[in-house]
């Protein structure tokens, strides 16, 4: 029999630390390509396009029309997820959103529900989950070695600087970077809960 080549054509919205990181990740990947960028700004876009070697848009509706781009992956701030996710799933392309996928559980819902209007696929980034030692965790949990589960609880104690706030103007505001459980950090341990001990209760 003979193997069907696969070849994902991916493309991402935002030009910053993040999404040369999901760049260089959708490379390594076997049959997945970084077909296009977007970025409002054209010259961010021309450059990012230019280091990655794919095609840059400066227009969100040119970008999403290209009948050969599939996946989007959005990497803009935290409380910036919902009109590019949005746009992209009534565009018909699938979505893969950097954590957390928005900043309050309204501005998920929408997402969600434009997804699932459109038929298509929506995945969160949560990287932690494949953690050395969450994999050993999760092994365990799953061979039951603890037991019968009945509370979980985590706390994170991660450190920022001051130049890591600096780094963007829209880290630590409540806008775009939400708060509570939903901020930046913390979100990655709400999701280790559920991946190890599954849905909340209460």
């Amino acid at each position: 029999t003979q193997t069907q080549q696969i070849n994902m054509k991916f493309g991402i919205i935002g030009a910053g630390m993040i999404a040369k990181f999901h760049a260089k990740a959708i490379e390594a990947m076997e049959g997945s390509e970084v077909h296009s960028i977007f970025a409002p700004r054209e010259e961010a876009a021309d450059a990012f396009a230019k280091e990655v070697g794919c095609k840059g848009y400066h227009d969100l509706d040119a970008f999403l029309a290209d009948p050969e781009l599939e996946i989007v992956t959005i990497c803009t701030p935290s409380g910036a997820h919902l009109e590019p996710a949005v746009a992209a799933a009534k565009a018909g392309k699938h979505v893969v959103c950097e954590k957390p996928l928005e900043v309050t559980l309204e501005r998920c819902d929408q997402i969600i529900a434009a997804c699932e209007e459109a038929g298509v696929t929506l995945a969160g980034v949560f990287n932690r989950r494949f953690h050395p030692a969450v994999e050993a965790l999760k092994k365990a949990v799953t061979e039951q070695r603890f037991g019968k589960l009945t509370m979980c609880d985590a706390y994170i104690k991660w450190y920022r600087d001051q130049a890591y706030y600096d780094s963007g103007a829209w880290r630590g505001t409540w806008k775009l970077d939400g708060g509570g459980a939903l901020m930046n950090q913390s979100i990655h341990l709400i999701d280790q809960l559920i991946y190890l001990a599954g849905d909340v209760k209460s």
